[in-house]
């Protein structure tokens, strides 16, 4: 009885992903092709997806599509996740991989805000403090953020002043937008004394299920030696940054390592 069970909620959740996958949806013959069970089998079970809404026919088209009450599960799932929560351990692994302090950091007007740190074993200190804010211009977590924010946000911090914290804080405004292109193109950012004398910074962007950045991680340590490492902090980074962001929704997070 519970193999019996086990097999068609198998069957079942096997029919919801191949649907799921599937932008314009999945006619009949293309759900069993897919699943590879028996058609009959698969009508039955979709008729009963579609009465409970998990699954919607397209008479017009004969194809099956994902159901509302599969999205509002799922965006309630995600809804409910806390992105700190959700980030500890990989952040954990991550320093402990790199050897060096790891970020994650949310934007607010201007700032970006520190939300969880976590120490490698060749981790340096930092003025960056939990809780604690630095302006987004002149950090590699703020500039990353930045970088994937409308023009609008970024014209409206420029009307402000921007101070010079050290002798590489990048003040100008023609170059900051230079910087924010090849942030995109690269899909990480540096900051290489921008906020604190002695410290290189690298981080990537966090997407959730909207498909918007709405936070960033960064390793931190030393010039000389996070610099002669950067590639493969990179590399950990952009994988770190992916599955986080695919925890919080992010359909096109295996994307994000290159």
């Amino acid at each position: 009885m519970n193999e019996k069970l086990n097999s068609s909620v198998d069957k079942t959740l096997s029919i919801l992903e191949a649907i799921s996958q599937s932008a314009k949806g999945l006619s009949l013959a293309e759900v069993v092709k897919s699943v590879g069970i028996p058609k009959t089998t698969a009508f039955r079970i979709l008729e009963i997806l579609s009465a409970r809404e998990y699954v919607s026919w397209d008479q017009d088209k004969e194809k099956y599509t994902i159901g509302i009450k599969a999205l509002e599960i799922g965006i309630s799932g995600l809804v409910g996740q806390d992105i700190v929560d959700v980030s500890i351990p990989y952040l954990q692994e991550l320093s402990a991989t790199v050897g060096e302090t790891s970020f994650l950091a949310v934007y607010n007007s201007g700032d970006v805000v520190y939300l969880y740190k976590a120490e490698g074993t060749s981790s340096i200190q930092t003025t960056a403090r939990l809780g604690s804010r630095r302006p987004a211009y002149c950090t590699a977590l703020g500039k990353v953020i930045l970088a994937n924010l409308s023009i609008e946000e970024t014209d409206r911090i420029f009307e402000k002043k921007l101070t010079k914290f050290t002798e590489k804080t990048v003040t100008d405004r023609l170059k900051l937008y230079e910087e924010f292109a090849h942030i995109r193109s690269d899909g990480y950012a540096v900051d290489d004394e921008g906020i604190e004398y002695g410290l290189y910074c690298l981080a990537v962007p966090i997407y959730d299920f909207t498909g918007g950045v709405i936070a960033a991680i960064s390793v931190s340590g030393p010039i000389k030696r996070v610099h002669e490492n950067q590639d493969r902090i990179v590399d950990e980074l952009k994988h770190v940054g992916g599955v986080i962001s695919r925890r919080l929704g992010y359909v096109n997070a295996m994307k994000i390592r290159h």
